[in-house]
């Protein structure tokens, strides 16, 4: 099924900046030349993204979104945590047919133990074959958990930073700031962009320590899948290219590898999106996952990696349209997604918004899960007549809420079957994200106001949110390890039970 994607003018026609002009700096076979002298690694996927998004921060955004100079002092709490990983995996050698690697952002308490809402439903359907292993998330110490077989990679990334610090040489600087000044020269060629020699010399610091830890890094996930022989790995965000190690390591040995889809693809999307040479490359193809499992159909018709594209479904989603009640839903509620970036230019937006509705709607801004901390200890629960969201689980707030508002957050679309209307504010920077999709837009608060109060302005059809959120999770998940070698298989004795 189509979605009839919302009018709009060409953003070419516009003069704004698309991801296809981004993309033209990698279009170029010597791109692919720049590998680990030790592994053949490719090093590109390392720094892709933080080049690309350095690059959108200056032409679209306000803020830095590339990941560089925001590191933080190691906490007391972090050193604990650490730890505690250490002590949690030592003596662990999990074999298991289904390994799936996640993140600790999605970790959430649920009846007195940790729930991952991203991975945790696809590893309790087959708890016997599935071992997870956790990226870790604000340092937080989480157990005990609903799914017991996890293992922590925290001290292995770790050991990776502080490897990359001790032992970059010369030479990885010296093949950082080859590939580095290759993409640089090119932006500025198709561009006219320029970078400055601080922000250079950081994104060449940045590559050469990651060059330095590839060997021993790419070595210990080589013993780490030794050790679980999966016939599968799920990765989260494995297109994004930080995890190509990992990627690679398993392709090489044979390993079916996928991608289970974690938030928002779009045709404006930098991770899921490449440029034609890269696209078409079968040397760039040993970095990115065999398999994408979408949420449903419209979301993988949106983008070009060259994967072999399933429909999954949403566990997490299912799971919560199960338990929430759409009787909690206040007419007069608007609800404001922040993307976890620009809160300050969304908290202006939604005052703005409060200001026009009056007392005939209530103002909620949301703060997006990595801003979530900072922010409700920097303003609190309300900010003049706009409410901070306090709520933990984005679903239950969707079904309190009669309107639901964002630039490019991918809560727009989980609100879809759940929320009455769904708006987008018309920004270039949405524009840039979202280059089609099928919500009503808005510039102007005016042109908000009036289509609150209008009766079908917002809404979407029944087979418009089958295609985005495809039904029976379960049984595509199944069907899915099926085709790939995988066969249920019950707890071998109840004994086990108590690693469920």
């Amino acid at each position: 099924m189509t979605i009839t994607q919302a009018s709009h003018t060409p953003t070419a026609a516009r003069g704004e900046l698309t991801l296809q002009d981004l993309l033209v700096i990698e279009d170029d076979a010597a791109i692919l030349s720049f590998r680990c002298p030790r592994t053949g690694l490719l090093l590109w996927p390392l720094i892709r993204v933080v080049v690309l998004r350095m690059i959108m921060s200056d032409l679209l955004y306000g803020a830095s979104l590339d990941g560089i100079g925001d590191a933080r002092p190691v906490s007391r709490a972090a050193w604990s945590t650490m730890l505690r990983s250490v002590v949690h995996n030592r003596g662990r050698r999990p074999v298991a047919e289904v390994c799936i690697v996640s993140t600790a952002v999605a970790n959430q308490l649920v009846d007195g133990r940790w729930y991952n809402r991203l991975v945790d439903a696809f590893a309790l359907q087959h708890p016997a074959q599935t071992v997870s292993l956790e990226e870790p998330f604000e340092w937080r110490w989480q157990m005990p958990r609903h799914h017991a077989n996890v293992l922590f990679l925290a001290p292995q990334l770790a050991a990776g930073a502080i490897i990359g610090r001790l032992r970059v040489s010369a030479a990885a600087r010296v093949i950082a700031a080859e590939l580095i000044d290759f993409v640089l020269a090119r932006a500025l060629a198709r561009l006219a962009w320029v970078c400055d020699p601080m922000r250079r010399g950081q994104l060449v610091e940045m590559l050469a320590r990651k060059v330095a830890s590839l060997p021993s890094q790419y070595a210990a996930y080589c013993g780490m899948l030794d050790m679980i022989r999966p016939k599968l790995l799920l990765v989260t965000g494995a297109c994004y290219g930080p995890l190509s190690p990992l990627v690679a390591a398993a392709n090489r040995r044979g390993i079916v590898t996928a991608e289970y889809q974690h938030g928002a693809v779009s045709r404006g999307h930098d991770a899921y999106n490449f440029a034609p040479l890269v696209a078409s490359s079968t040397e760039y193809r040993e970095a990115l996952p065999a398999f994408f499992l979408g949420y449903g159909s419209w979301w993988n018709e949106q983008f070009n990696a060259p994967v072999s594209k399933r429909v999954v479904g949403n566990p997490h989603r299912e799971r919560q349209l199960q338990h929430i009640r759409r009787t909690t839903t206040d007419p007069k509620r608007i609800l404001i997604l922040s993307d976890g970036i620009e809160f300050t230019l969304y908290l202006e937006q939604a005052r703005a918004i409060a200001t026009a509705v009056g007392n005939r709607f209530q103002v909620i801004l949301r703060p997006h899960p990595l801003e979530r901390t900072a922010v409700h200890g920097s303003y609190g629960a309300i900010v003049d007549d706009v409410v901070i969201d306090q709520e933990q689980d984005l679903y239950t707030a969707l079904a309190s809420s009669h309107a639901v508002i964002s630039e490019v957050s991918t809560g727009l679309f989980e609100a879809v079957g759940i929320a009455d209307k769904v708006f987008v504010w018309d920004t270039p920077k949405a524009r840039f994200s979202y280059p089609s999709h099928p919500f009503r837009r808005f510039v102007r608060v005016e042109e908000l106001v009036e289509m609150l109060t209008d009766t079908h302005a917002g809404e979407l059809a029944a087979d418009a949110v089958d295609a985005i959120w495809a039904p029976g999770w379960q049984q595509h998940y199944s069907a899915f390890l099926e085709s790939v070698g995988i066969h249920p298989v019950p707890w071998p004795s109840q004994s086990d039970a108590s690693h469920r």
